[in-house]
Formats: C-alpha cells, sequence, structure tokens
C-alpha cells in the first residue's frame, strides 16, 4: 500500500510528572473506568468474584450510554435469527468487520438480552405480549429492543441502581482517568486518577484494567456526544503504548436537531423506521432510487446524501417529515423526542423537522481481541472506547450498546478464570513541560479543525491542513497539570491527529471514511484495518477474516 502520510505524532508518555512512592494509593482486583452499559456491565459481572473499584469522570449516570435512544439489537424476534444479524452487520461494516467477533457479538445477544431484563431493565412490549422491535438503517427487519426513545436512560438507570447496591463495587465519581500504570514487563498495573478536590493524582494498583470510558466526539464542533466524550481512555492507552485501531471511522448521525444546543438533540432512526421522511428543500423525498432501503439505508449512506442535498438547497439542514404517523402515535411511541421538539417550537403532527448530521459514533479505539484484551497485559476495553471489530467501516444501528453488553460479559468471564490481583510497583514518570495553555481555546481550535478539515468528505490537502494545525494546537498547550479541562484538551488534541493521521493514510473510500480525491472502494490494496502503536512510523495492516457478505447485491452496496 503505497502512502505518503507521515505517522501521527507520539506526544508525552504521560500527563503529569509523578512517583507512585511519594503518592496516595489505592487498590482492588479489577479497576473499571467508565460508567456507560460497558463499564456498569463490567463491574457486575466482575463483583461476582473480585472486589472492584469503578472510576467514573462525573456523576455514574453521565454517560453517552443515557443518551441513546433507539434500543439494543438483537436477534430475538420469530422470523429473525442470528445468521441474519450477522449478515447485516458484515454488509453494513463494508469488509472490515472480523467474522469470528460479530459472530460471538450476535450470538450471545439474546442470553446477554435475558440477564439484563433479570436485572431490571424494562423494554416495550407490543399487545400480544411480546417483545416490541423497531427497525433501524441497516437491518433487514425490526431487531431493536426498546423502550419508548430513552431506552439508554432505562439501561443507565437501571444498571446504576444495581453497581451502587453492590457491596463488592466500590464507585469513585467525579475522578479523571490521568494515564495507565505499566510494569517494567509491559503490563498494565492499574491507572493513575486525580480524584475530586485533589492536587496530584491517586495511583490505583488493579490486577486487571478495564477501559469503557466511551468515545471522543466532543473533537467535533457538532455532535450528539455530551462534553465528557473527550476520548480520554483511547489518548491514554494510545500514551501507555497499546495498538489503536480503526481510527479514520467516525459515524455521523444522519438527523440531529438542528438547533444551538450543544450537544445536539439526537433524532432516532426509529422514527425512520416508522415511516418518517427525508425532505430536500423542495418537500421532496431524496433517498428514493438512491439506496433500496431509503431512508433506512445504511448511516454513512444517508448521512453523506443529506450533506450533497444540503449543498444544493444552499440550507443547513433537511426536513424530518413525521406528520403523516399522527400525534397520537408520536407522543406515545416516542415521548422525549415529542417534548423536546415541542419545547424547541416543533410540532412533529403539523411541522416539519430540521435536522442534520452530527459527529455521533468512534468506531475506532484500543484494538482487542474477542475476548476485550488489548494488546498490554492486563489492559482490557469494552465498548465505544475499542476497536473490536464488530463494525468494521461503519457500524450498524443499535449494535453499540449490545457490543458493549457482550464484551462485558467476555471480559468477565477471562478475568474469573485468572482471578487476578494488584501488585503494586514503584513506577515515575514525566509530563510535559511549559506554561500551561488555554484549554478553552484550545478546544474550540481542534472543535473546528476537525469539523473543517476531517468531518463526512474528506481531501489529502484538508487533512494535512488538519494535521498541521493539530500539531501547532498540540503544541501550545505546554503542561496542564492537575486541571481537568488542560488534561481533557491534551487528550482531544492526541485522539484528533489519530483520526486525521489515519484517514490521510487510508486512500479510499470505505463506510464511514470518504475522500472525495480517492472515490471508490478498493479491496486490492485497502481492504485491512490500519493498528497504530505509538512510536511506530505506519501502522500494521490487520488482515480481516474472509466472510461472504450475503445480501451485499440486494442492498446496494459494492
Amino acid at each position: 500500500m503505497d502512502t505518503s502520510a507521515e505517522g501521527p505524532a507520539a506526544g508525552p508518555r504521560y500527563l503529569l510528572g509523578f512517583d507512585t512512592a511519594a503518592l496516595d494509593n489505592r487498590e482492588c482486583d479489577v479497576l473499571v473506568v467508565g460508567s456507560g452499559i460497558a463499564g456498569l456491565v463490567a463491574a457486575l459481572q466482575a463483583s461476582r468474584f473480585a472486589h472492584v473499584l469503578l472510576v467514573t469522570k462525573r456523576d455514574v449516570s453521565q454517560t453517552n450510554t443515557w443518551y441513546a435512544q433507539g434500543g439494543i439489537a438483537g436477534a430475538v424476534g420469530e422470523t429473525d435469527s442470528v445468521e441474519l444479524h450477522l449478515s447485516d452487520t458484515l454488509v453494513v461494516g463494508q469488509g472490515l468487520c472480523e467474522p469470528e467477533v460479530v459472530g460471538a457479538v450476535v450470538g450471545e445477544a439474546r442470553d446477554a438480552l435475558r440477564d439484563l431484563v433479570a436485572l431490571g431493565v424494562s423494554f416495550d412490549h407490543s399487545r400480544n405480549g411480546r417483545v416490541a422491535l423497531a427497525r433501524e438503517g441497516g437491518h433487514s427487519l425490526p431487531r431493536v429492543l426498546h423502550s419508548g426513545d430513552a431506552t439508554g436512560a432505562q439501561v443507565q438507570d437501571t444498571l446504576s441502581g444495581v453497581v451502587r447496591g453492590s457491596h463488592a463495587i466500590e464507585v469513585l465519581e467525579d475522578a479523571f482517568l490521568v494515564d495507565l500504570l505499566l510494569s517494567e514487563d509491559g503490563s498494565c498495573r492499574g491507572a493513575l486518577v486525580l480524584e475530586p478536590g485533589a492536587t496530584r493524582p491517586t495511583a490505583v494498583w488493579a490486577g486487571a484494567t478495564v477501559l469503557a470510558t466511551g468515545g471522543s466526539g466532543q473533537v467535533y464542533r457538532v455532535t450528539t456526544n455530551p462534553r465528557i466524550a473527550t476520548g480520554d481512555g483511547i489518548a491514554a492507552a494510545w500514551r501507555a503504548g497499546a495498538e489503536l485501531a480503526d481510527m479514520e471511522f467516525m459515524q455521523f448521525h444522519p438527523t440531529a436537531l438542528d438547533s444551538a444546543a450543544s450537544p445536539k438533540f439526537l433524532i432516532t432512526e426509529a422514527l425512520r423506521g416508522d415511516g418518517a421522511y427525508l425532505l430536500d428543500c423542495e418537500e421532496h423525498r431524496f433517498m428514493l432510487g438512491v439506496h433500496p432501503l431509503a431512508e433506512l439505508a445504511p448511516r454513512d449512506v444517508v448521512s453523506r446524501e443529506i450533506e450533497k442535498v444540503m449543498a444544493r438547497c444552499g440550507r443547513p439542514n433537511v426536513w424530518l417529515d413525521a406528520r403523516h404517523l399522527g400525534a397520537e402515535h408520536l407522543a406515545q411511541r416516542f415521548p422525549t423526542i415529542w417534548q423536546t421538539c415541542l419545547d424547541a417550537g416543533y410540532d412533529l403532527s403539523r411541522d416539519l423537522l430540521p435536522v442534520a448530521p452530527a459527529a455521533h459514533y468512534m468506531v475506532g479505539g484500543v484494538f482487542v481481541d474477542v475476548d476485550g484484551r488489548s494488546t498490554i497485559p492486563g489492559l482490557f476495553a469494552s465498548g465505544e472506547v475499542s476497536a473490536s471489530g464488530l463494525h468494521g467501516a461503519n457500524r450498524l444501528a443499535s449494535n453499540s450498546l449490545l457490543e458493549g453488553l457482550v464484551f462485558s460479559r467476555r471480559i468477565a468471564r477471562v478475568l474469573e478464570r485468572e482471578r487476578p490481583k494488584s501488585q503494586a510497583v514503584r513506577v515515575t514518570g514525566e509530563g510535559p513541560t511549559g506554561v500551561p495553555g488555554a484549554p478553552g481555546p484550545a478546544r474550540a481550535a481542534i472543535q473546528q479543525t476537525m469539523s473543517t478539515f476531517v468531518g463526512m468528505t474528506r481531501t489529502g490537502a484538508g487533512l494535512r491542513a488538519a494535521a498541521d494545525e493539530l500539531a501547532a494546537i498540540a503544541a501550545s498547550l505546554g503542561g496542564p497539570g492537575p486541571n481537568v479541562d488542560a488534561m481533557e484538551a491534551r487528550n482531544m488534541v492526541t485522539v484528533a491527529g489519530l483520526i486525521t493521521h489515519a484517514a490521510l493514510y487510508r486512500r479510499e473510500s470505505r463506510g464511514t471514511h470518504f475522500r472525495s480525491d480517492f472515490p471508490t472502494r478498493d479491496d486490492k490494496q485497502w481492504r485491512a484495518r490500519l493498528g497504530w502503536t505509538r512510536g511506530a512510523s505506519e501502522p500494521r495492516q490487520i488482515a480481516v477474516g474472509v466472510a461472504p457478505e450475503a445480501g451485499a447485491v440486494a442492498f446496494g452496496l459494492e
């Protein structure tokens, strides 16, 4: 694969200077960082046999999981099958899914969802008493279990309550992951964590560490992700030397409410699954003829078509039309969306709703195997922080909560066999020097650079310009000190640089990654995942397993 792209800058090894001998210490068997579905399930599963410390950046409930509206995909319907769910996932993943991983996740979905229900999660049921299933983009039939249009909040609140009631799980809120601690043999022994009000970090020693820190949508100016989604786990793993993969693939959700709100309010795909249409400035449906699934095409297809229509119409949005579904159905099936739109001045049963794409889901992250193991012994990753190979080049709708659920269960099974115990070792490190830069302006500059040059449509010239601008921002940050905003800015510029360099390296278009200077998919040269490791000049080419992409022709994909 011939490419002229330079690799991403290694950056500093640590955010702060430290000597663990001089720090306060904590010990646990399993350290879980993050409190979305991946972190909560990992903590609950591991607490059956281990002392668990759950560290979360804000309140336990402040996660991307809480914002998830659509639901959790699973082949539980009478006409559905694991094979069909697998096929749909492979098609949307555009040739870069790991078939073994896809098979494991969709194959365990039924049991994992049953256990969620046993914990108290309530999914909607139809009048015949069967679980109600919605259809979303890329799915060949209804497959998505949901709790109204606030599934994530239902899952988050239920699991958070169970975790808080567990005597085997210690919860540490408002605590920031600074860096991972490695012993001389390269194994992960825990992490540096900045506790609330502290001026220096605590050394947390753990037999195993599970990263479940979520995504990094905040590197973009327009995103559905909350302010905390700054890629802290990905950046910490990079600094520690873990391999990352698939960093060029950032998924944009097609329909976020076009408003001044930040983060943008997501309008779930399930609304289109119930029959809502996308209209252009002349109020014509524009997805007809673009893809056989029309408005329910995979998200990358819909998002890029919206981008084209916005350019043609000279508008910052397109229209979502749900008027024909009726007020009673809309208010009952989508109560959160109904009320939020009313608060914003839109009656879904009477008004067209302005929507536009927004950065939504980080496909790439910490490279892991089918059991969630990273390339660093003792370090695991689950959920959006990871790059498991489930999603390939584009995530199938509502496979995200499923991934965190299943992978955390798989990780816990490994830990139950291995029974890791903490072992404190002395570690010292030096952080970046220099006068701290202003994190607010740096954050805004990162977001503007990424939105301008590394959005849904990319070019080599734009990506090189972004790389230069991000390097200048990184150089301006200086030493962050024990300041969370400053450390977040350092993490954001690290992740943004990794996305940019991966996008520059992949000279084709596939899934969520579109290069207008290389607009076609090129399986001969690029049917491989890109694995990046700190200090390496070029990525590792990760061959993917061979599996038939059943239905690719029928769905109109190359």
